[in-house]
C-alpha cells in the first residue's frame, strides 16, 4: 500500500469536519474524501444553535451536556484556523399570543429557565419588527458560520494532505474484516459521513433517513438595521449577516427532495417574513439544500452490523452545530474502546 492511515471519512460537511478534527485531536491519522459538487446541506444552513425547543417551551435535547463541548470545539477550532466564525447571539422570540407570553413567565420559574430572559421588552426594534405583545430573549444561542468554517477547514485539510477532492467509488472499496483499501489506501476504518448522499451508500441506505428540504433567503432590508448580537425568531428566523443583509428561513419539505430553490418556498418565507418585518426588504439569494434528518429525531452512528470495517457517523439533521463537537467526541472514543455508545444514537436499534 501507498498510504495507511486510521481512518478514512468520507464527507466534509459538518459531521465529517467535526469528526476528523476530533480523530487528529485524539492523535489519529485521517483522510478525507469529499467531493464539493454532491450536497450543499450543511453549508447554506445558517448555523444557528438554540438551547430551547420554541414549539414546547423546553429544553433541547441534551443541551446541558452539548453546550460545553460544543463551546470548546469551535473556540479551539478559531485558535487554530485564526478566524472568529462562532459567535454568541441572544435569540429574540416576539410573542405571537398572549399564552405563549404567559407561558414564557411560567418556564423562567423551571429548569429551562436558565436559558430564558426573565424580561419582557414592549420596544424592541419597534421600527423594524412587529411586536405589539412584547419580545423575550433565548440566552446561551448564537450561530457558526458554517460555510466559512467549512471552507478553512477544508484548506487546513489540503495543507496538511489529509484531503482527498473526489466522489468516493463505492466499487473501488476492498472491505476486509479487519481493515478496508480504497485504491492505494488501507484503512482500519472507513467512516461515512455523507449526509442525505447516503441513501446512495449501498453499505448503509436501509437507515431510515426521513429526508427534509429546506429553502433559505438572503434579503437587504434598506432603511433599517437589526445589530448583529440578535437572531429574530417568529415562525421564520432573522439571522444578521452584517451591511444591512440577513440570511432568513427556514422551510420545511418532506416531498420534493431535490436541492432545487421553489418558487413555493420563497413564497413561504415572503409570507412569514412580512408577518415579522414592517419594513420592504429585497431578495438576493435563494438557496436549498437537503437535511439528513432522521425517522426518530436522533443521529446515527455505529459500525456495520457486517462490515467491522465500515462505520457511519450521520443523521445530525437541522442541529448539526449543536450535536456534531459531542458525539465526534463520544463516537471517537467508542472507536478507541473507551466507552460504549449511547442506545438513542446507536444504529443497532435499527437492526431487527
Amino acid at each position: 500500500m501507498d498510504k495507511y492511515c486510521n481512518y478514512i471519512i468520507v464527507g466534509q460537511g459538518i459531521a465529517g469536519t467535526v469528526l476528523g478534527q476530533t480523530l487528529l485531536d485524539q492523535n489519529k491519522s485521517v483522510l478525507i474524501i469529499d467531493d464539493l459538487s454532491l450536497s450543499n446541506a450543511s453549508r447554506i444552513a445558517a448555523g444557528l444553535y438554540n438551547p430551547i425547543v420554541f414549539k414546547r417551551l423546553v429544553k433541547s435535547w441534551m443541551i446541558d451536556d452539548l453546550l460545553p463541548v460544543m463551546n470548546k470545539f469551535y473556540t479551539d477550532a478559531e485558535q487554530l484556523l485564526n478566524y472568529k466564525f462562532y459567535f454568541e447571539r441572544k435569540i429574540v422570540k416576539p410573542f405571537a399570543e398572549a399564552h405563549e407570553r404567559a407561558l414564557w413567565q411560567k418556564k423562567v420559574n423551571e429548569e429551562v429557565g436558565k436559558y430564558l430572559s426573565n424580561d419582557i421588552h414592549y420596544d424592541f426594534l419597534k421600527d423594524i419588527i412587529y411586536n405589539p405583545l412584547g419580545v423575550s430573549e433565548v440566552l446561551s444561542g448564537g450561530n457558526l458560520k458554517i460555510e466559512i468554517f467549512l471552507d478553512l477547514f477544508r484548506e487546513y485539510f489540503k495543507r496538511e494532505n489529509i484531503l482527498l477532492e473526489e466522489k468516493i467509488n463505492y466499487n473501488e472499496l476492498m472491505v476486509n474484516e479487519n481493515n478496508v483499501v480504497y485504491k492505494n489506501i488501507s484503512a482500519d476504518k472507513v467512516i461515512f459521513c455523507e449526509g442525505f448522499k447516503t441513501i446512495d451508500n449501498p453499505y448503509f441506505s436501509w437507515l431510515p433517513f426521513k429526508l427534509t428540504k429546506g429553502e433559505v433567503i438572503t434579503i437587504k432590508i434598506p432603511n433599517a438595521i437589526i445589530p448583529d448580537q440578535f437572531v429574530i425568531n417568529k415562525g421564520v428566523f432573522i439571522l444578521p449577516l452584517g451591511n444591512g443583509m440577513y440570511k432568513a428561513g427556514a422551510t420545511y419539505e418532506w416531498n420534493d427532495l431535490s436541492e432545487h430553490p421553489t418558487e413555493k418556498g420563497k413564497e413561504e418565507l415572503m409570507d412569514k417574513l412580512n408577518k415579522v418585518i414592517k419594513l420592504p426588504f429585497e431578495i438576493i439569494d435563494h438557496q436549498a439544500g437537503i437535511r439528513p434528518t432522521v425517522i426518530d429525531r436522533r443521529p446515527l452512528l455505529g459500525i456495520h452490523p457486517k462490515h467491522k470495517s465500515l462505520a457511519v457517523f450521520n443523521g445530525l439533521g437541522t442541529k448539526g452545530v449543536m450535536l456534531a463537537p459531542y458525539f465526534a467526541k463520544h463516537f471517537a472514543d467508542y472507536l478507541d474502546k473507551k466507552n460504549v455508545l449511547n442506545k438513542e444514537v446507536d444504529i443497532n436499534r435499527f437492526i431487527k
